[in-house]
């Protein structure tokens, strides 16, 4: 039998006695139990013989399950090490904007989803947490622009369209608030958040008792709804 083909029969049948225990590593990496997921992913890191995309998809894995486990410094380290290895991993940008505005860095956060929004036009979810982060920063108008857009790519989602409607609410454009309310209602009746605002917006343009019968159908589905709400800015003047 000639090198050449002692070579390849040597590689072969490494692979195949290595190929089960990185299965499992995959497995374990692709977990929904982050503990799991570190395991397997950090198992994959440090063998690091996946291709670059690959190791990417491991550190980025990896940096979820930190985050869910809410150690952001390590899961930011591993979302740089994931865009390093693969800058076109767009949800990387995404979820380092979500961990930075986890830690109060919102200014950070915008560009990190810009990114994710450049990559992809109609990332809906990075538009609404960009929005989230320019609200934060008490960038109403544009924060209001990011929800919409979101809500144009992805028509009726009931989180998005009761928290425009609150942002509306903080502006003082009460019709626009409303609006927002009562379509958040259509998409669940009961939505705790939306019949308080609209019950606040109710009251401020007279009509008390229609406010109130919102507001006490929020507290009975939520009791401490009007705190939250009053924490979002939503409150009588």
């Amino acid at each position: 039998m000639g090198t050449g083909l002692l070579l390849g029969f040597f590689l072969l049948l490494q692979a195949s006695t290595q190929s089960p225990q990185v299965d499992e590593s995959w497995s374990a990496c692709r977990n929904p139990d982050a503990d799991a997921r570190i395991r397997g992913c950090t198992a994959l890191i440090l063998a690091g013989a996946e291709t670059p995309q690959a190791l990417a998809e491991a550190y980025h894995n990896r940096g979820n399950a930190n985050r869910a486990k809410t150690l952001l410094d390590l899961a930011l380290q591993d979302y740089a090490n994931a865009i390093r290895l693969d800058p076109a991993l767009n949800d990387a940008f995404a979820d380092r904007g979500i961990v930075l505005m986890m830690m109060g860095r919102y200014v950070e956060a915008v560009p990190e989803f810009t990114r994710a929004i450049d990559h992809d036009a109609k990332n809906a979810e990075a538009m609404f947490d960009r929005g989230l982060a320019y609200e934060a920063l008490g960038l109403s108008d544009l924060a209001i622009e990011d929800f919409s857009g979101a809500l144009a790519v992805e028509p009726r989602n009931l989180r998005r369209v009761e928290r425009r409607g609150t942002v509306y609410f903080r502006k003082q454009e009460y019709d626009k608030a409303l609006a927002d309310y009562d379509e958040a209602l259509t998409l669940d009746a009961q939505d705790a958040a939306a019949l308080y605002g609209r019950g606040i917006v109710k009251r401020i343009k007279g009509d008390p008792d229609g406010g109130s019968v919102d507001i006490a159908a929020a507290k009975r589905r939520q009791p401490d709804i009007d705190k939250e709400m009053t924490l979002a800015g939503v409150r009588a003047p």
